[in-house]
């Protein structure tokens, strides 16, 4: 259902007609992580669009990082899981089509899972003008920081550069300035090590119940996951400072995400790789020249960046877009928005699905014939599976037909 988008349109900046284009990525961060990034928090500069309810299309690395540099869909694009990135078509992507319209390009970080495969340590995929990638030949936090800033100083615009982080990815690397720091861990959540998931899906229902142990260790890991992105919140404090002391943070289009978000034990899974909110939900947070900060509750997903960066920069893509251009939400021009993201997974013949996030509602329906349908507004830990009920079948039959339509988008 498309949803009226209200409040008074703000136009924002009066771009150039080939603004900057600076993209930031984490690794594995949990939406409900943010709190602990108390310099992006503050929102610097101001003019930042805090997307509240944003989604990983498929909540896993390397599908996520192909989709943000095509625009499409996993199943489209075909890099569905993190074993088959060397199958990628890099000759037809955003830094392509970037590159070509005359910006000056970076990579500096995590690329695709597994690079460079078979195809050497010097290969340069088509489109970057500077790449150094993976991260761990980079160094820490702060060495791929020191890249991005290096880049942004020694450029003339305009600039696409894409800076992605490895933190805070398992096991997180802590800068050591922030080693020992006390920070803010999200709550346990309610459904993590859930008693009863006999109502779940196979793969959920294999997965044995978690030890003091194990869950011990988890809350330790997702400590120093919290501790690492101290040093992710400090680089984007300092590319914005970059961007200003250029003269160019006006004229830039500046994203933060992650690829995906993590589960800390919720329905006892630990990773990414789920249709729950845990793997699925995202952060997400837009600076865009002119406009007030706010908040956007408007559900929005990774496949929506590349068509947002085309329609600033306007440059026609060289392939079909699934996503949507963002700027109307951003600036408050969308007449009506249509509250609905895809959601797909491929990890596995019980776990292989498709899905639909709207909002109240979540509903998946796998390979093997399982499906899920959660009522997050009476059940937002998703711990009773209502599929299949008469109670129900309504509303199921409804997300049925709209994952079809969208699959079919």
């Amino acid at each position: 259902m498309a949803v009226t988008v209200g409040g008074p349109p703000s136009t924002g900046a009066a771009f150039p007609a080939r603004p900057n284009v600076v993209v930031v990525v984490s690794d594995d961060q949990s939406f409900d992580s943010l709190p602990v990034m108390r310099k992006l928090m503050a929102l610097p500069e101001g003019s930042w669009v805090r997307f509240t309810t944003a989604f990983a299309e498929e909540a896993l690395c390397c599908p996520t990082r192909a989709t943000l540099l095509t625009g499409q869909y996993a199943f489209k694009h075909g890099i569905i899981n993190n074993s088959v990135a060397e199958q990628f078509n890099d000759t037809n992507t955003l830094a392509v089509w970037l590159d070509a319209a005359g910006y000056r390009t970076a990579l500096y970080g995590k690329y695709l899972n597994g690079y460079p495969w078979t195809k050497g340590a010097g290969y340069v995929p088509p489109g970057w003008d500077a790449f150094k990638s993976p991260g761990s030949t980079i160094g820490g936090t702060d060495a791929h920081t020191d890249l991005a800033v290096n880049f942004i100083d020694s450029s003339q615009s305009p600039v696409f550069l894409y800076l992605a982080y490895r933190d805070p990815h398992r096991t997180a690397k802590v800068e050591r300035r922030y080693r020992g720091a006390s920070v803010y861990v999200p709550p346990i959540r309610a459904n993590v090590n859930e008693a009863d998931v006999s109502d779940k899906p196979a793969w959920i229902r294999s997965n044995p119940l978690l030890t003091q142990s194990q869950l011990g260790a988890e809350r330790t890991e997702q400590t120093q996951a919290q501790r690492a992105l101290l040093a992710v919140d400090d680089g984007v404090q300092r590319v914005v400072d970059a961007l200003k002391a250029k003269g160019e943070l006006d004229n830039t289009l500046l994203i933060f995400l992650s690829d995906n978000g993590y589960s800390w034990g919720s329905h006892r899974h630990v990773g990414k790789s789920c249709a729950f909110e845990e793997c699925a939900r995202i952060p997400m947070l837009i600076r865009y020249p002119g406009v007030a900060n706010s908040t956007e509750a408007h559900y929005v997903s990774t496949v929506d960046i590349s068509p947002t960066i085309l329609a600033a920069a306007t440059v026609t893509p060289g392939l079909p877009q699934d996503g949507r251009d963002l700027t109307p939400l951003i600036t408050g021009s969308a007449p009506t928005w249509e509250d609905e993201v895809l959601l797909e997974g491929h990890f596995g013949a019980a776990r292989d699905f498709f899905g639909i996030r709207v909002p109240g509602w979540t509903y998946a329906e796998y390979r093997n014939r399982d499906k899920e349908l959660y009522d997050l507004a009476s059940d937002p830990n998703q711990m009773t599976n209502v599929a299949n009920k008469a109670a129900y079948a309504s509303k199921q039959q409804e997300l049925a037909q709209r994952l079809q339509q969208l699959k079919g988008s």
